[in-house]
């Protein structure tokens, strides 16, 4: 199985797909027999952390970052180009994983179980109908993409005419375990792509394209248990100041046993870690607070307020709903 992984554009990239790539060679035993394609613009930051990892780099110019993109200039269009690369270079099982995601888990078993009937995706997220209940203006691309499948029929590239289902789902797709089978299925994903993308400009084109074109071929199951997607913004912003004091200059000079061990350990303790976090609890009393949930929004906010009390911003923002919540609360009694 060959582990799969992009990372480019700035420092802190950089050092989340490190732990992804060493959290897999953490659980993976022995680590020889598994090899990592790892698409970069900057090798040389990386080879001072993964030296003595089998690690085969793929250089991702800007020219190259173009024509990933596609006509139209979607970031996320170059994870179907970098495996279709991939599958070009390896006959052996594919482990794409994005970069904000770490392993808890040895996933080699996946391995033994994938097959051109039986593939792997993260998690099940929703049904494609949920879109429409997403709020407005933030959930705009999402209703688009549910108008787009449903008034629309899409001529496929060996001439057949697919109709997508709202009763079908979304899989997560940061992190997928792919059947070389999956190769000729590519194009059916990059077409699917592009026409989502141009019709709705929403930034799970591509997750919906490999959503569908899988389920429609295949059964998907979960791989959530062996890999942990900090997808979500505070979760990054948490994890970059993780890393940012961990991996250093020194840190890449342990011995391959010594960064195998600490990167167990890192595992062990970082879901608990991001729960606990102040970010993660300011974050949550606010998303809390939004949804009128004022005893949840006021646990976590005297959580956070207990770890950082000097944070005005965050306490100037709970006063706020403190005084929405005695507002409604006056206006409840009053009818």
């Amino acid at each position: 199985m060959v582990l799969v992984v992009q990372s480019f554009g700035k420092e802190s990239e950089y050092r989340r797909a490190i732990l992804t790539v060493l959290s897999y060679y953490a659980y993976c035993s022995p680590e020889e027999a598994h090899q990592t394609f790892l698409f970069t613009d900057n090798p040389a930051y990386f080879k001072a952390f993964l030296k003595g990892f089998p690690i085969r780099f793929f250089l991702l110019t800007p020219n190259k970052i173009r024509n990933m993109r596609g006509d139209i200039d979607f970031l996320h269009r170059m994870k179907i180009a970098l495996i279709e690369e991939s599958f070009q270079c390896s006959t052996e099982t594919l482990l794409y994983s994005d970069s904000d995601a770490f392993f808890v888990r040895d996933p080699s078993s996946l391995e033994k179980k994938t097959s051109s009937q039986l593939m792997f995706m993260h998690l099940c997220e929703y049904r494609f109908d949920k879109l429409q209940e997403l709020k407005l203006p933030a959930g705009a691309p999402f209703h688009a993409f549910v108008t787009c499948i449903t008034e629309n029929k899409f001529l496929m590239p060996n001439g057949s005419v697919l109709k997508v289902s709202k009763d079908q789902y979304s899989w997560n797709a940061g992190v997928m375990v792919l059947d070389p089978s999956v190769m000729k299925l590519l194009p059916d994903v990059f077409l699917l792509t592009d026409y989502f993308f141009k019709a709705t400009r929403n930034h799970a084109s591509e997750q919906y394209a490999f959503s569908v074109v899988l389920q429609n071929n295949m059964e998907i199951q979960s791989c959530e248990d062996y890999i942990y997607h900090y997808w979500y913004r505070t979760k990054k912003e948490i994890m970059d100041l993780f890393l940012k004091k961990r991996l250093t200059v020194k840190w890449g000079q342990l011995s391959l046993a010594q960064k195998k061990s600490q990167i167990l350990a890192w595992t062990k303790i970082l879901p608990a870690h991001f729960d606990r976090h102040v970010l993660m609890l300011r974050d949550n009393a606010i998303q809390a607070f939004h949804n009128n949930e004022f005893e949840r929004g006021f646990g976590f906010a005297r959580k956070a307020i207990i770890k950082d009390p000097l944070n005005f911003t965050f306490i100037m923002d709970v006063l706020y709903h403190t005084k929405r919540w005695i507002m409604k609360s006056d206006n409840q009694k009053a009818f």
